[in-house]
């Protein structure tokens, strides 16, 4: 039977995160891969405006080309939600990589909800006594 999306979050390492973005909140590293050999999914990005401004949001991963795999754009509204859905397994970003959510320059506000887990990449070998988390 296939795993929903809480499911993946319990079995492997839940790293969901919640930020309250305020009008002077700069770029923000969201979640940390725990190391080189992790991989982050990300299965859902909520955002709720409530201040706006001509600022876009982004999120992506921190590659040497970041991958970007969601977008608020400028001046999206006030009291506006955006929800960027990536079912239960996620978005896969690339191994060892962090999610960062970077702002266009100050001023949007509001709150981001992020639900996403991380696992040792397929293939890595482990050591005797250690985990995945």
């Amino acid at each position: 039977m296939p795993l929903d999306a809480a499911s993946y979050r319990s079995f492997h390492r839940d790293v969901s995160t919640e930020l309250t973005v305020l009008a002077a909140t700069g770029d923000t590293t969201l979640i940390t891969a725990t190391s080189a050999s992790h991989q982050i999914f990300v299965q859902r990005i909520i955002v709720y405006i409530t201040t706006d401004a001509a600022q876009s949001m982004a999120f992506e991963d921190t590659a040497g080309t970041p991958v970007k795999i969601a977008e608020v754009p400028s001046s999206p509204g006030d009291e506006t939600r955006w929800d960027f859905d990536y079912g239960d397994e996620g978005w896969a970003l690339t191994a060892g990589t962090n999610l960062n959510m970077n702002v266009s320059a100050a001023g949007l506000a509001g709150i981001v909800k992020v639900y996403a887990y991380q696992r040792i990449t397929p293939g890595v070998a482990m050591a005797a006594g250690t985990t995945n988390l």
